[in-house]
């Protein structure tokens, strides 16, 4: 079923949902595993040697001994620059996330360029667009935030050292809308689309829109329990038993439009392309809004879940508009595994280009 026939009942109930959404992380992740950094951390040698292996039992507990060593400087600097920028009063709130260890160039070539630009042919454009809602443009819902209505997504996955993000952006769009429209919540296999999908390049990146191609070709898409992720690209088998559900088509959202974007994902979560996401701050972010800085090509994908505004103190500022974004880098990154990105800049195509290739998938009539 395309976004304009959901069922009108549908789409009221899920609003009134939404308007009750929160803008910070959700409470009931547990929040055991955020490493903070206080003065007492980066006072001396022996106190950031203490965090470093409280950090290193969380995220590489069974790593290699000659190279943690060879990381402890990389992670010290990382421990300083945190804590800098949380006592400078930034904007964003840091905290030591799974890239502590990383130099910039593992995370930009892991994480930050894994799915070049969308591209849309003549026919693509003509025929799979997004045909607004009958709330469209006036009468858009305030707030959406699809986390707040339960079912309609799954956990936060982690793609690992695989450049996979189009993959699993695909695969949570398409278990969104099979339970929009059939009330089941199902985990579709991110890694058959990275093993088996034409024209992508596994874990060295891909599209989105091509893995939406593979499952209409193959007329389904397994289960992550019959296909399980293993953070690498394998060779493409086909696994026991039925697919666990179909598309019909996808359907791209128009560009460098705003109120579209919110019409679309008021119906459902949505595909998007974000560019510059290999910069420090993105890596970094852990909370509050982001704003930038995105001004490199590397691109990456993920779900946009949402959309709403941070209410000002004054009454003269309208306060400030953002997205919701669902990432694929686990919760330790961002806000447990989400971000709030600034809405606006339509000219530009949005902050870090998030309204330039938004897409998602379609049931069969």
């Amino acid at each position: 079923m395309a976004r304009g026939m959901l069922p009108v009942i549908t789409m009221v109930v899920a609003l009134t949902a939404m308007a009750l959404a929160a803008i910070t992380p959700m409470a009931s992740t547990p929040v055991e595993d955020i490493i903070y950094v206080s003065s007492e951390n980066v006072a001396s040698e022996e106190s950031m040697r203490g965090l470093y292996e409280r950090w290193y039992m969380l995220y590489r507990r069974d790593g290699d001994p000659i190279d943690k060593e060879k990381r402890f400087a990389i992670f010290k600097a990382e421990a300083h620059a945190v804590h800098k920028l949380n006592e400078g009063g930034a904007r964003v709130k840091h905290n030591l996330n799974w890239f502590a260890d990383m130099t910039q160039d593992e995370y930009a070539e892991s994480f930050a360029n894994c799915s070049p630009l969308e591209v849309r042919s003549r026919n693509e454009r003509k025929l799979n667009l997004h045909q607004p809602s009958e709330y469209y443009p006036d009468k858009l819902p305030l707030t959406v935030d699809w986390r707040t209505v339960d079912g309609v997504l799954t956990s936060v996955k982690h793609q690992g050292n695989c450049g996979s993000c189009w993959a699993i952006a695909a695969a949570q769009a398409m278990e969104s809308v099979h339970f929009l429209k059939n009330k089941k919540r199902v985990n579709v296999s991110s890694q058959e689309m990275v093993d088996c999908t034409n024209g992508n390049n596994g874990c060295k990146g891909g599209r989105a829109s091509r893995a939406f191609q593979y499952v209409i070709n193959k007329h389904g898409i397994h289960s992550s329990e019959q296909y399980p992720y293993v953070g690498n690209g394998s060779h493409c088998t086909t696994p026991a038993g039925p697919p666990v559900m179909s598309i019909g088509r996808f359907i791209f959202v128009h560009r460098h439009n705003e109120k579209k974007l919110m019409d679309a994902v008021a119906l459902a979560p949505i595909v998007v392309s974000i560019r510059g996401t290999n910069s420090s701050e993105f890596m970094r972010y852990s909370g509050g809004i982001f704003r930038g800085p995105c001004d490199t090509e590397k691109r990456h994908q993920a779900l946009l879940v949402g959309y709403g505004t941070m209410p000002s103190d004054d009454a003269n500022d309208p306060g400030v508009k953002y997205w919701v974004v669902k990432n694929s880098w686990g919760v330790s990154w961002g806000e447990r595994g989400y971000m709030r990105i600034e809405r606006g800049h339509e000219a530009d195509g949005g902050l870090c280009g998030i309204m330039r290739y938004p897409l998602y998938p379609a049931h069969p009539k």
